[in-house]
């Protein structure tokens, strides 16, 4: 946390009056972490270098307010803890405009249906998203990351991050990501060092339904 929070001295606005990093968290996002292009979390399609396509914040943002006690996101704009959760480039996600607009609002977790999958793979329910399998480990690193960083509650169980990181294991650009966001922010996701410290985490913080 210390790490982030050195990360938000300088702030700017961002759409929506809620400051970023210096810079701007999103331009970070394609500029040094992708600056060869890359590929989206959960379609895997790909964009080219020098371009940019929309970002998943996995971490939802009305939860943070809520954390944070601010009645909104303007009301959250001074506030160090709530801005550097925000801006964890850890949380932050290129992804395309379709599921950019199906994952408004909904909420990570698993729809137990047998229903038809989008093309990339990922399945919706009333207010539920449930990533595709190669994106499912990526999310749970992401999320305990948020959960144990940021000290914000748990959104989603702890059993099903656990599975979905057993699921998907680190892979080589996920640990390239984690190298190139250290060298940045200061600090790292220590659950794609070593995934395997995701079973030994119990319950310490209050869960989110």
């Amino acid at each position: 946390m210390k790490a982030i929070a050195k990360a938000i001295a300088i702030l700017l606005p961002l759409t929506g009056g809620v400051p970023a990093l210096a810079g701007g968290a999103d331009a970070q996002l394609f500029d040094d972490i992708f600056p060869e292009g890359g590929q989206t979390l959960y379609c895997q399609n790909t964009f080219a270098a020098g371009t940019s396509t929309h970002i998943d914040r996995l971490y939802p943002q009305r939860q943070l307010e809520q954390h944070f006690g601010c009645s909104n996101s303007l009301a959250c704009r001074g506030h160090e803890g709530f801005l550097a959760a925000r801006n964890d480039l850890h949380q932050m996600f290129p992804i395309e405009r379709r599921s950019d607009l199906d994952r408004r609002g909904a909420l990570f977790g698993e729809t137990r249906t047998e229903g038809a999958a989008s093309g990339c793979g990922y399945r919706l329910a009333f207010q539920i998203f449930e990533p595709p399998d190669h994106a499912k480990g990526d999310v749970a690193r992401a999320m305990l990351y948020m959960h144990t960083e940021h000290g914000v509650p748990l959104v989603g169980t702890l059993e099903m991050y656990q599975r979905w990181n057993r699921m998907d294991p680190p892979d080589d650009i996920e640990h390239m990501r984690n190298e190139r966001i250290a060298a940045i922010q200061g600090n790292r996701n220590p659950y794609i060092d070593a995934p395997e410290q995701v079973d030994q985490l119990t319950h310490n913080l209050p869960n989110l339904p």
